[in-house]
């Protein structure tokens, strides 16, 4: 009976000493994520002035897809691998520009159907904005300013699949996520828009006419947007209704930067306004 007092008492002393072991070992490992995140914050922190150099440096008349800064950037550091990817706010609708002229809200609206979502929910987006009626879509008071982020979508009763993408029958929509920006000059960039942009911009602009744009301008970027007609299909009457909006080159650019020790990753998220030379985002993570 000692014996087997003796046994169990070994025992439960045996399992507190791993648990505590484990939850040192624990701690011990939380602490050196932590340093090492620090570490690479630091690092990331350096190397984001020259990255801003280069967009500072780069011709700011012409913006592309095939500039030094749309191809990602990857290397083997002493710290790990370092990861940076540059894109175009510009190439986006910006939310906060929807009632800045009609044409821009029918290119918004005109979005919204491309992508299956109710068009209604403009009403409810410049409610939000504090700048138009139908509150009973909002799920929250108005906010009445400019949106600091496109996941603020959410608050108008956006569902997730109208945010993050839907498949109706054999068909894939994107998510407006992916189609939006709440930092731009509020111009479309004709050379890196994607193609749901592209269709939006006027409904004469079907999938064959904006996938011939994009090859267009694969070959050849639009040095000014009067190029546009170069492309076959592309009439004078359509670029007179968007030229107001559209433009070839870009304002606003996302960075993101990325170290990766072992299982610990630090990233770096910014947006970078080239016009007016400041970061005007930034996030950690």
């Amino acid at each position: 009976m000692i014996l087997v007092l003796v046994l169990s008492s070994f025992l439960l002393l045996s399992g507190y000493v791993i648990s505590a072991l484990q939850s040192a070992t624990s701690a011990r490992r939380f602490v050196e994520k932590v340093y090492l995140k620090q570490q690479s914050y630091h690092a990331l922190v350096s190397v984001l002035p020259l990255i801003i150099q280069a967009l500072r440096e780069d011709d700011p008349s012409t913006d592309t897809l095939s500039d030094p800064w749309a191809f990602p950037f990857e290397v083997e550091t002493e710290r790990g691998r370092l990861r940076i990817t540059i894109y175009d706010e510009d190439r986006f609708l910006n939310l906060n520009q929807v009632d800045r002229e009609g044409v821009y809200r029918e290119v918004f609206e005109r979005l919204l159907t491309l992508l299956e979502i109710n068009p209604r929910y403009t009403d409810a987006l410049l409610t939000w904005l504090g700048k138009g009626e139908g509150g009973l879509w909002t799920r929250y008071p108005p906010k009445r300013g400019n949106l600091d982020s496109p996941y603020e979508l959410a608050y108008i009763g956006m569902e997730e699949e109208d945010l993050y993408g839907r498949t109706v029958g054999d068909i894939t929509y994107p998510g407006l996520l992916s189609l939006v920006t709440t930092h731009s000059s509020g111009r479309i960039n004709l050379n890196t828009a994607p193609k749901y942009v592209l269709m939006a911009l006027d409904p004469r602009i079907d999938a064959t006419l904006a996938d011939r744009i994009m090859k267009f301008r694969e070959g050849k970027p639009f040095r000014k947007v009067e190029d546009l007609v170069l492309v076959e299909g592309v009439t004078f009457d359509i670029l007179y209704r968007i030229r107001k909006i559209v433009d070839v080159k870009s304002t606003h650019f996302r960075i993101t930067a990325t170290v990766e020790t072992g299982d610990v990753e630090t990233t770096v998220e910014l947006i970078y306004s080239r016009e007016d030379d400041r970061i005007v985002y930034k996030r950690i993570y």
